[in-house]
């Protein structure tokens, strides 16, 4: 028998709207949004950070410092301890009108993910062995976030990857963790992808230009 919506966590959009009601129109810090969202803040956080970065074209400047922040809440889910972000982030003023373009592009994700995600094959959320692959893997994937590469979908692949496995912990469905993993070795792959073809420019470079 499917639950009841009252006994179900509460819903990724709704939690999205509660931070913009809390908001009020001004400025917003992300220690606001941990105190706001209690338990869900930093699955809800690790989306936030990620979402900007799921576009082909990279966001150079802004990339390295939130691969950053993403890097240590991976590596500090995989050493099992509460997740831990700089002073300097926590207290960074988020305008409202940037919060709200992000809330917006979050919504939209929202809606489709609540469609799709629901409790699933738990262990992959549960098992301590398995909450050290899920934070390992975004720790990766916020390494190769913070790269700074002007070339396409050297943002997206890690974001996306880190917004899929949180959402997949949020909601506790081992399924979506899957798919994390799957879009993070592909983006092991696409790495690997560049730096041969960038190796052997260079080869060909200096063999044609006779060094």
């Amino acid at each position: 028998m499917k639950p009841d919506r009252d006994t179900l966590p509460p819903r990724l959009s709704d939690d999205l709207l509660l931070i913009l009601k809390h908001a009020a129109g001004n400025s917003i810090t992300l220690q606001q949004i941990i105190e706001i969202l209690h338990g869900r803040a930093f699955n809800i956080i690790l989306i936030l950070m990620a979402l900007p970065f799921c576009t082909p074209i990279p966001l150079l400047g802004l990339s390295t410092p939130f691969g950053f922040g993403l890097m240590v809440f991976g590596l500090r889910i995989a050493l099992r301890k509460r997740p831990w972000l700089p002073q300097r982030l926590l207290t960074r003023q988020i305008s409202h009108l940037t919060l709200q373009r992000i809330i917006g592009v979050a919504m939209k994700a929202a809606f489709y993910m609540e469609k799709v995600l629901h409790p699933r094959l738990k262990f992959f959320h549960r098992w301590a062995s398995f909450s050290v692959f899920n934070g390992l893997m975004i720790a990766l994937d916020a390494f190769f976030l913070m790269l700074p590469l002007p070339i396409p979908f050297t943002n997206m692949l890690p974001a996306l990857s880190v917004v899929i496995l949180a959402a997949g912990m949020m909601e506790e469905d081992g399924a979506a963790i899957v798919a994390g993993y799957f879009i993070g070795i592909a983006t092991w792959v696409y790495f690997i992808f560049l730096w041969w073809v960038g190796k052997a420019g260079v080869e060909i470079g200096t063999q044609w230009l006779g060094f």
